[in-house]
């Protein structure tokens, strides 16, 4: 029976690697026959399983490089091209200083989430309805929030950062239970960790419970700092307790402004870490932005890092996708929105920062077997339409950013 070359992703690149997904099916599906990864024609890596999605990281690549990427299977048909694989890729340029630090960030973990797929309503939650695709709980040995999470963390702690920030959606309903099941994931770090809360983690307060998520995870409440090789981390709250919206107001903006006009003085690049997306009014009406930062809160947020320059990026969850934004009053500041742990892709992101003020970013899908065959599945949910919206395009996955001193 022959075989082909499935669902290719070319999911990240680095000035020296890259890192694709794929399946080898049958007709009757995944199998686990041999795949071969050709750079330029040349052999660079053989595949020979499992019978799901695979995983391969290509290294030794040149620097700002264009590359032809080709993955086939004896006998049977290569990968064709499409939105997902381009069947090509530009490596990203050389570092031009020294990196002084590197750390990773986990988002919308949900611990405790009892499904995932169904019918999206407008204010974001979802309807667990049996006449669609839903992935349960109870489908696997281990809920899936569980292992998607232990696995990240167990990547995480094989890469061999300095910290790691986990930016809310910690618990899915603020339960208490949830939250311990979180922290006694997190005891798993061997690097410091620093987390702070998203609307999902207030979610008990509609229910009558009020639970102290800082105090159960052992965190400091934000907003607060950290200092990692000459670069400030800023971890600011967005949520608004009981709802899914965020918001910036006044006594967050005061706080931030004098955090912004420390580091400016001291001429320290910053990034700012937080849960919700800002909004401009103008998108304020669009799906996942109604669930986003109140958009009068925003523009005044924009304003505000628009002043300092030594703001390099926002760090973003709350969306579950990969995007990349800008707005004309924030100046140069990318606002980053990150993909979600705990399903499609289902990963973390990797940041190295650099002596001149610049940062790199590549987002990672979490490569154990049980976790790539979880994500896939929950890839299709929505009626095909969650990997569109999830995945994003690879330069909004892996790029460049910042640069220039404060």
């Amino acid at each position: 029976m022959a075989h082909r070359i499935a669902d290719p992703e070319l999911f990240g690149v680095t000035e020296a690697s890259f890192c694709l997904t794929f399946r080898v099916e049958d007709a009757a599906g995944p199998v686990a026959a041999p795949a071969r990864v050709l750079v330029d024609g040349e052999l660079r890596a053989v595949s020979e399983g499992p019978a799901g999605t695979r995983h391969v990281r290509v290294s030794d690549l040149a620097p700002a490089t264009d590359y032809r990427i080709g993955i086939e299977t004896p006998g049977g048909e290569p990968a064709s091209r499409d939105r997902f694989f381009a069947g090509a890729l530009r490596t990203l340029p050389a570092p031009r200083a020294a990196q002084v630090g590197c750390f990773a960030t986990l988002n919308d973990l949900h611990f405790g989430e009892p499904c995932f797929g169904g019918v999206l309503l407008e204010n974001g939650d979802m309807l667990d309805d049996p006449s669609v695709g839903v992935v349960r709980e109870g489908d696997t040995e281990v809920p899936y929030w569980r292992f998607m999470n232990e696995d990240a963390i167990d990547e995480i702690n094989a890469q061999g950062v300095d910290l790691a920030v986990i930016k809310g959606d910690i618990a899915d309903v603020g339960r208490r239970d949830q939250f311990e099941a979180a922290a006694r994931a997190f005891a798993a770090f061997r690097m410091p960790h620093h987390a702070f809360l998203g609307n999902h983690d207030y979610y008990g307060l509609i229910r009558g419970e009020l639970v102290d998520g800082y105090a159960l995870l052992g965190q400091p409440r934000a907003p607060r700092s950290l200092d990692l090789g000459g670069w400030r981390l800023v971890l600011l709250e967005t949520a608004y307790p009981g709802e899914h919206h965020g918001v910036f107001a006044n006594d967050r903006l005061h706080w931030l402004a004098n955090a912004l006009q420390e580091t400016r003085e001291q001429g320290v690049p910053t990034l700012l870490l937080m849960h919700h997306h800002p909004v401009p009014p103008e998108h304020a009406d669009s799906y996942p932005n109604t669930i986003g930062i109140n958009p009068l809160h925003s523009l005044r947020l924009f304003e505000l890092i628009g002043r300092h320059p030594q703001v390099k990026g926002v760090l973003i969850g709350h969306t579950h996708r990969n995007r990349v934004r800008r707005y004309e009053a924030a100046g140069k500041t990318p606002f980053i929105e990150v993909n979600c742990t705990k399903d499609y892709p289902g990963g973390w992101a990797h940041y190295r920062l650099f002596e001149d003020g610049s940062f790199r970013q590549e987002t990672r899908r979490t490569a154990s077997p049980r976790a790539l065959e979880h994500s896939t599945r929950c890839r299709d949910l929505f009626g095909g339409g969650y990997r569109r919206f999830a995945l994003g395009a690879l330069e909004a996955r892996s790029f460049v950013a910042g640069g220039g001193k404060p």
